[in-house]
């Protein structure tokens, strides 16, 4: 399983991720672009996704900053591990209709391509979410939604993703008891910002997944 965080790690996170769990991705959002300068751009040669940025623009009460999202691919989709397709928060039926937009605007970049999942992709028993993932340009799916669904459909999302040959990355991972439960489900990716914020996040999520990979070696 893959752990990315922000690209804009403290110095105190940083050296722990250096030192302990140096396989660490990040995530690229237009949320830290004006931020992230060539003093760090060592980093993401470690791999590097793109996120859309719009739950950041949601918490802050913004507008989604399209501009500002295809700068970031124009920069940096070459070498992208996937790419989070816009969503509309905590709105799956716009967020699905929204894909005849955007799906034919980013499939140039050349990226795997993410539709973000949220609550209501279930009420039908998936069955839209599975026509979605039959398209050859979606690579996979983001988990979003609030965290009390997202938990309780992890499990099944997981599965049904696997069951076509599809990605699942989930969204806002910042302990050790949900990095267990990600890896549980047999996900393949996870993200969190509080691995770049806060030293102690960083601690347990590192030395979880490392001993989890560990685990893993043992068999």
């Amino acid at each position: 399983m893959i752990v990315y965080t922000a690209a804009l790690p403290n110095k105190d996170c940083q050296q722990y991720i250096d030192r302990v769990y140096p396989s660490m991705r990040y995530m690229l959002s237009p949320m830290c672009m004006r931020s992230f300068g060539a003093s760090r751009y060592h980093i993401v040669k470690r791999g590097y996704a793109i996120d859309n940025g719009a739950y950041g623009y949601y918490l802050r009460k913004q507008p989604f900053n399209d501009k500002a999202f295809y700068k970031v691919l124009d920069e940096w989709s070459i070498g992208a591990d996937w790419v989070a397709i816009p969503d509309k928060v905590g709105d799956w039926t716009t967020t699905l209709s929204n894909l005849d937009v955007w799906l034919p605007r980013l499939e140039g970049y050349g990226c795997a391509l993410l539709v973000v999942v949220q609550d209501g992709c279930e009420l039908d028993n998936y069955t839209e979410l599975m026509n979605v993932l039959s398209d050859s340009r979606i690579a996979g799916i983001f988990v979003g939604g609030t965290t009390e669904w997202k938990l309780s459909n992890l499990d099944t999302l997981s599965m049904l993703c696997h069951s076509v040959d599809k990605t699942i990355h989930v969204g806002r991972v910042n302990s050790g008891k949900r990095i267990r439960l990600c890896h549980s489900a047999n996900v393949d990716s996870v993200d969190g910002s509080g691995m770049s914020r806060f030293r102690e996040t960083t601690r347990i999520v590192c030395d979880t997944i490392v001993e989890l990979n560990n685990q893993m070696t043992l068999f």
